[in-house]
């Protein structure tokens, strides 16, 4: 499996050519390279190539954070059932072995009945209460919908950071070539006292430093595989090769005249954890007016039917209907300590509202700027780019009138400005999604918007 794919638009043949040679010196140099770790069998199958498209469109249910949030919703939806329940009809069987005194005499105090009761009015606290747990609810729901957002911002971040693996391994692999050649040179030099044992220990030392770069990109690359398999919920597979993903539509959108307090306004509206904590808000208001409630008598209907005692047709009879009303008097002060916890949760969740709406303006403010700075960002790749290009050319040119050249040099920076040009375009993209995910939009809402082609090791974005 190899542990490097290839990204987009072809450059140019003679590029490739060059490539090939730097390439193949590297792999007759006999380095190491981290194969035993590509040979035990996987479990799981992915596809290959791997598409960011197939990375956000799976099920994320089995995910522990989003099952953990499923588990909180059940658990909110169950209290609120219980809640419902207090205001309904209840049903009872009443039975009784016993006996009594009764006019100094001992007799049978037996019964046997159905027991009804419905609650007609209780001030409503009752009702308060199921509010309350209706607002965790909705809160709940849209937790839920937000951590699966930031779950798919993470996948989308892992998705790039193996993609940016493998250029930086090829980066740092044609240095490595191209030190290779010039430590093989001199050791030759030194053979031919042309070169002193100082000066070529110098540069057999900067050969083994770029040497442990290059091992460490290597790692990176099975790492960065590893932590996206893990994150989708498959900690044994391993993604093999990956498509270059299309992000025009994040391409095509512009700040224009968008200030950025417009942009905290919007996101201080929609945000969906914001949101969260002021349907909590809403619940904790509604549970201090039901304790305060709480004060108020209990208005209900009960009834009683069967054999209600031993003697039915002397006394109490088979049956009995009638309201009852339930008035608290003295409690020893609990109702009054509940209502201050109430209020004191009110608080704290009107403070965690106020610190998170701070929290959102920085996070929002941060993500403008960086897009503002794309631009000139971009711009400045451009050059590089170019630099790179022309650079290129004047050291092939060199190198064909056998002129002495630092050909793989040019190389190297050329596959740098590719690197470059490929990581501005994932940052614009993750600032986008950033933002989207802030206002609660769902992540490519189309899969078309993901598609990709598979890219070929000598096909770099310029």
């Amino acid at each position: 499996m190899p542990l490097f794919l290839s990204h987009t638009k072809p450059v140019r043949a003679e590029f490739s050519a060059l490539r090939k040679i730097v390439l193949a010196t590297a792999l007759c140099c006999g380095l190491p390279l981290a194969q035993a770790q590509q040979q035990a069998p996987l479990p799981y199958t992915l596809p290959n190539p791997l598409t960011l498209q197939d990375v956000m469109s799976a099920p994320m249910h089995a995910h522990p954070l989003l099952a953990t949030e499923q588990a909180n919703l059940a658990k909110i939806q169950a209290q609120l059932g219980a809640q419902q329940a207090q205001d309904g009809l209840q049903l009872d069987l009443l039975g009784r072995l016993a006996w009594r005194d009764y006019a100094e005499e001992t007799e049978e105090f037996h019964m046997a009945a159905l027991h009804a009761k419905q609650s007609l009015y209780d001030f409503d606290r009752n009702r308060s209460q199921v509010e309350a747990l209706q607002r965790h609810e909705e809160a709940q729901t849209l937790l839920s919908e937000n951590t699966e957002n930031q779950l798919k911002l993470q996948l989308m971040q892992g998705f790039f950071n193996v993609l940016l693996a493998d250029f930086q391994y090829r980066i740092d692999n044609e240095a490595m070539a191209v030190a290779y050649v010039g430590l093989d040179k001199a050791k030759d030099e030194l053979e031919l006292k042309r070169l002193s044992d100082v000066d070529y220990l110098k540069l057999e030392n900067e050969y083994q430093q770029i040497l442990v770069k290059r091992s460490r990109s290597e790692y990176q690359q099975l790492q960065t595989r590893l932590a996206l398999a893990n994150l989708m919920g498959l900690p044994d597979a391993r993604p093999d090769e990956l498509s270059f993903p299309a992000l025009k539509n994040f391409a095509q959108r512009q700040l224009n005249e968008t200030t950025l307090e417009k942009l905290q306004q919007n996101v201080l509206q929609e945000n969906p954890q914001l949101n969260a904590l002021k349907k909590r808000l809403e619940a904790a208001q509604l549970k201090v007016q039901s304790q305060q409630a709480s004060a108020m008598p209990d208005i209900a209907l009960e009834g009683w039917a069967g054999q209600l005692s031993s003697y039915p047709e002397k006394r109490e009879g088979n049956w009995n209907i009638g309201l009852t009303l339930n008035m608290p008097l003295y409690d020893s002060g609990l109702r009054d300590a509940k209502v201050n916890e109430a209020k004191a949760d009110e608080q704290a969740v009107a403070a965690q509202i106020g610190l998170y709406e701070q929290k959102l303006r920085d996070k929002v403010a941060d993500i403008y700027f960086q897009l503002k700075l794309l631009e000139a960002e971009q711009k400045q790749n451009k050059i590089f780019g170019d630099y790179a290009d022309l650079y290129l050319d004047y050291s092939r040119a060199l190198y064909e009138n056998e002129s002495k050249t630092d050909l793989g040099d040019a190389m190297v920076r050329l596959s740098e400005a590719n690197y470059n040009q490929v990581a501005w375009q994932f940052k614009q993209a993750l600032l986008w999604a950033s933002l989207d995910s802030l206002t609660g939009k769902p992540l490519f809402e189309s899969s078309s918007e993901m598609a990709g082609g598979k890219a070929r090791q000598d096909e770099p974005t310029p």
